[in-house]
This record gives C-alpha cells, structure tokens and sequence, in this order.
C-alpha cells in the first residue's frame, strides 16, 4: 500500500490538531494551578517592613513558597489566612554573633574547663543540645543566626540538617574553627592540657603564613564554613609591649581567600588597636567587640567595615570577671558603640551566646539604645544592617516581594518601647509557622 500523499495527510489531521490545539491553554493553566504551592495571607494592622521606613497601616502580606510574592494595601483573601490585625510586624530578626554550640558558666573560675567538653563530648548528643539552644533564640524572633566558632565541629551539620527540614530551627551561616595564626589563643597548651595529649584539641583554622593560610580557607569553605571566623591573638595581654601575632600577609590571605570564594570575614578583636588596623586594612568585612580606637574608627569608615559590639557580652563579662574581664568592660564598649555610630559605622546585633543567658538577649537591644541609637537605628542592627553585612540584603533584613518569608510580629510597637522585642507574639521562617501566641486556645 502506497502511503498518503503529505499534503492530503495534512488535510486529514487538520481538525485534530485544531482541536488538540484548542485544549492545550486550558490544559496547560489547570497544570499551572495544581503545581503551583498554597497562599498565605498575613492580615497586618501595622507593618514596620523596613524600620527606616514609615508604619504601613492594614497591609497584607502574600506568602507562596516560602517567600514574599506581594504586599497589598487592606485585607486580601488567601488560602490560609493569618491574623496580626492588632501586631506590628517586622522582618525576622538576625543574630550576628552566637555561639550556640558552646555552653559556658561565666561565673566559673576555669572558664576554659567549658571548651574541654566541646572538644571530647560525642557529638549527637552536643548536636541536640545546640539545636535547642537555637530553637530557643528562633522562639525570640530570631530567624537567622551567624555562629562564629565551634570547638565541637557541629556547626555545618546541624546548619544542613536545618535547611533540609530534618530539625527545627534558624538559619545557621557558621564558621567551625576560629582563624588565627600559630601561638594564638586556640593553641592547645593554652587550655594547659598535656603535651600528649594536644592533638586532641587542634584548631582547623590555625596556619601559618599566607600560603597556609590560604589553604586554611579554602578546605574550610570546601566543609561548609558560610562566613570566616578571624581570630586575632591576645598575645599582647599576656606579654606587655607585644605587638600583633599575624602579620599584614597572612590576614591578606585570609581575607582575600574568603572574598574570593564570596564568604564575607568577620574579626574578632582582642583589644590591640595595631592588630585591629591590619584586619581592617586587610579588608574584614565585620569587627566584633572592640574596644575601638580613634584610628580603628577612622580606618573603618574608609574600608565600609560593620561593628558588632556585643555590649551585652560585655556587661555580663564584667560583672562576673569571666575570662579577666575589667569591671569597666560595658562602659568602655558602649563608647565604642556610640563613637562608631557618631561617625556613621553600621552597628550589627550580636549577644555572643552563651556569655549572657538565652532568654536575655533582648537587652542587647535596649544597650544600644543606651550607646545613642534611635529605636529605628537598633531594630535596623538586626535587620537592615545584618542582613547587608551578611551579603543577604536581596533575601533578608526587610518585609518585601520576593524576599524570605522571615517575620516577627509583637502586640506593642518597638518604635515606641523597645522592651517589646523581648516578647514576640509571633514568629515565621521561609513562610511556616514558629510561633503563634494570638491564635486564642
């Protein structure tokens, strides 16, 4: 049998395919609307969506996937509906400065007795442990936290399985090991353990020159670090008149090897001006503790370098000693916050749990206000501002389309009394539920 002519075979299948083709949008839109996830609605009375921005009144925020799709002025319908007609609301709060796998007791007279446990504890149980700590800073509106420094090696972990969904709990951008060079303060013989015994407690972050330094950095962004711990050495405090154990070269490796790898740095101070300098000229992106002074300042301003104070820490250090801490630790810190604020740094939110407890970290926010904030300018520490130090700025840090579903809501207004932010009514993280005390049981 000869087959059809191609042109009468076209002129057969016409009408099929003019009907086929009649079908396929409707078809193709009934696909679109059984794949396409569930809308929440959040119904807002008043929505502080960026703290530098005047309060949206009657808002609703529309939530699909796990991220913001609109912002609609009044009440819109939704698929689930939450209601905050009575809350302010606010971006999910960031902590810039935890370390929620290490437990500590500041009062204790061998505070380095803490990190021996963190070093030989099997880790499952350490792990559980840490998840409930940071589920605790969650419940406080804290949606994303940045742990910087884990003796126990559990951090990466314990940020995969939270992103996986297999444990509750923040976001967690963390860095293991603290970056320093030999003879810093991570250097075994300083917990005065024995010399056999030393390999025990090594620091992955510890190198030596900018060629091991190197190396340092990218095995450790390779295991999963999301931000780069430096540590600069308190050789100084304990040998008078010394200068900076790192040289110029090595934090440059650092540095450089992180950015190049896009891991932001931030840099623990030990309080030596000349140390802090070569961290900042070396372009670190964070400074935390301080003190500052009036040329870490100055050089900060030039090199666009953030400020965590962690003035919290400071006072519950001084009160209690911990670690040698002068009594005048709070007062000295708290002028640094406010000469680095006066000269326009970008001051971030950290409480560097678990020197104060858990459930105080709130304070850190009222310490601020004390160092010359508005209250605009301290809920910007742990929104705005982190979220820009952090290079997360198009995800997180403001209530806007296209960004985390990360919300916190409480039933006063912040702007008004910052003592509020002690007490969220509500919590959100990637557009699930955390928190709901307005739902009437």
């Amino acid at each position: 049998m000869r087959p059809l002519p191609l042109t009468l075979l076209a002129t057969l299948m016409a009408p099929l395919v003019t009907t086929l083709m009649a079908f396929m949008p409707a078809a193709q839109a009934a696909a679109t609307t059984a794949a396409a996830p569930p809308t929440t609605v959040l119904h807002v009375g008043h929505l502080l969506a960026d703290p530098a921005q005047p309060v949206r009144e009657r808002q609703s925020v529309v939530i699909q996937g796990g991220k913001i799709t609109a912002i609609k002025a009044g009440y819109v319908a939704g698929d689930t509906v939450v209601d905050l007609k009575q809350a302010w609301v606010l971006p999910g709060l960031i902590d810039m400065h935890t370390h929620v796998t290490v437990e500590m007791d500041v009062h204790s007279k061998n505070p380095t007795a803490d990190f021996m446990p963190a070093y030989l504890d099997r880790p499952v149980p350490r792990a559980f442990a840490s998840a409930a700590r940071a589920q605790a800073l969650q419940q406080q509106g804290f949606t994303t936290l940045r742990n910087l420094g884990d003796p126990a090696n559990i951090t990466y972990d314990l940020a995969g399985a939270i992103a996986a969904g297999l444990v509750k709990g923040p976001r967690l951008i963390g860095s293991e090991p603290q970056f320093e060079t030999a003879g810093g303060d991570y250097a075994a013989f300083n917990l005065s353990v024995r010399a056999d015994v030393e390999p025990l407690f090594t620091n992955r972050g510890t190198c030596s020159g900018p060629t091991d330094c190197e190396r340092a950095v990218r095995d450790e962004i390779r295991r999963g670090a999301g931000v780069i711990k430096l540590r600069l050495s308190a050789t100084h405090l304990l040998v008078p008149g010394s200068g900076p154990t790192e040289t110029r070269a090595e934090l440059e490796a650092i540095v450089a090897t992180a950015h190049r790898l896009n891991r932001k740095v931030a840099t623990h101070s030990s309080g030596l001006s000349s140390a802090n300098l070569l961290a900042i000229e070396a372009g670190t992106d964070t400074l935390e503790h301080g003190p500052l002074s009036e040329a870490d300042i100055a050089a900060m301003v030039r090199h666009g370098t953030a400020f965590t104070p962690t003035l919290l820490a400071s006072k519950v250090a001084g009160e209690s000693g911990a670690l040698g801490a002068p009594t005048d630790l709070l007062a000295a810190a708290t002028e640094s916050a406010r000469k680095a604020h006066a000269a326009g740094i970008p001051l971030l939110f950290g409480s560097d749990v678990p020197v104060p407890p858990l459930d105080g970290t709130a304070q850190e926010f009222l310490l601020l206000a004390a160092a010359g904030l508005t209250p605009a300018e301290v809920l910007a520490t742990a929104t705005t501002n982190a979220a820009k130090a952090l290079g997360m700025e198009t995800q997180l840090g403001t209530v806007a389309a296209g960004k985390f579903a990360d919300v916190v809501a409480f039933a006063a207004n912040p702007l008004s009394d910052l003592k509020v932010l002690a007490s969220p009514v509500f919590v959100m993280q990637n557009g699930k539920v955390v928190r709901n005390d307005t739902v009437q049981h």
